[in-house]
């Protein structure tokens, strides 16, 4: 695992931030524009299982085969632990049925007065139901499928009834990426706040990631398919970034209202995409674990700790300032969540999950 510095680059414009700038725009503007030059160039990355299969053989595990998806770890002729596809033994049955639904994950939250957004699960027939409540909420709300993971079908700050229509349709047209029989949509209320991954094991974070979408800064004369274009490829030489990079279409671009013939005016911070799409959208992650306050980081403990038989897993939060845990929430626990995020940042260091895995794995039983 070996980083590169990146080849000079031009002149950089200086971002101009309203008033009204959000938590996310703040954080690129106040955390990320500052290391541009920083991006790490990854020349080699190594995949989730094959992360935690050297860190097993770091413990000197021995690692046996059962079928595609199934291995047992072994220490001294001890059976220590496993993996089951991309989940280890931290994860119990229980743990696995809730986090395949973002509908019971909410209650479980709720059940331990952890703060999330307020929802419903509602069944995709029942759109003039969804309305009603986005309605009753009287507020924006985010729309995404109750079942499915990376990101897929996700609306957020939808307002009116036709944009909730047309966000309903993306949450359908998402199903496929869920094998649940009962196929749900999330209706929750919007909370603003900059989407932070922590990734918890026991009773601590050991990596945390802020999650940028994609974006450019206008300089009043380029076009933004131009600056689009320039982007993905400052990133080319990324082994972990290049092959998560979008084709930048004018449909692509349509959700945020541009063309790839669109210009900005200079020093205006513009995302491509509504969320921060890290596995085809172009999104970043950033480290910050030095920066997350403890607060925070207790926050996502105490939503790893909300789920029965779960002792590993991803936090999604939502945080208006990394130094407070006030207003921050926590959307969903993710124990299928791939750990190269934490290993391979596009800014800050790297931090090694995987032996934290395992020195829990060893941890458990020796008891």
């Amino acid at each position: 695992m070996t980083a590169q510095p990146a080849p000079p680059a031009p002149p950089r414009t200086r971002v101009q931030l309203g008033e009204d700038a959000t938590a996310t725009e703040r954080f690129i503007t106040e955390v990320v524009e500052p290391r541009w030059l920083s991006l790490r160039n990854w020349s080699s990355t190594v995949d989730h299982e094959m992360l935690l299969q050297k860190a097993a053989r770091r413990k000197k595990m021995t690692i046996k085969k059962i079928t595609e998806s199934n291995q047992i770890f072994f220490l001294s002729g001890v059976v220590v632990g496993g993996m089951d596809g991309v989940l280890t033994s931290l994860v119990s049955h229980q743990a696995r049925r809730v986090s395949r639904s973002k509908a019971m994950t909410k209650r479980y939250l709720a059940a331990s007065d952890i703060p999330t957004p307020k929802g419903k699960a509602i069944n995709p027939t029942e759109f003039s139901r969804a309305v009603k409540y986005m309605k009753a909420l009287g507020k924006p709300v985010t729309v995404k499928p109750s079942s499915g993971r990376a990101g897929k079908g996700i609306t957020a700050k939808v307002t009116g009834e036709s944009t909730l229509r047309q966000a309903w349709a993306a949450a359908m047209a998402s199903r496929s990426a869920t094998s649940e029989s009962r196929y749900l949509i999330m209706v929750e209320e919007y909370r603003p706040g900059l989407d932070i991954r922590c990734y918890v094991v026991g009773n601590r974070v050991v990596g945390a990631v802020a999650r940028i979408p994609f974006y450019v800064i206008g300089d009043g004369v380029s076009s933004v398919g131009r600056l689009a274009d320039e982007e993905i490829s400052r990133r080319s030489r990324n082994q972990y970034l290049a092959p998560r990079q979008p084709e930048v279409t004018d449909a692509f671009l349509a959700p945020m209202g541009l063309t790839r013939q669109s210009v900005l005016p200079p020093g205006s911070l513009q995302l491509l995409t509504p969320i921060a799409d890290t596995t085809r959208g172009g999104g970043l992650t950033v480290d910050v674990m030095d920066l997350l306050a403890d607060e925070v980081k207790d926050l996502a403990v105490d939503g790893l700790w909300a789920i029965p038989g779960l002792n590993a897993a991803a936090v999604d939060l939502l945080v208006p300032q990394l130094g407070s845990a006030e207003d921050a929430v926590v959307l969903e626990v993710n124990p299928y969540a791939n750990i190269m995020q934490f290993h391979y940042p596009a800014y800050g260091e790297p931090r090694k999950v995987n032996d934290a895995i395992m020195e829990e794995i060893l941890e458990r039983a020796s008891r």
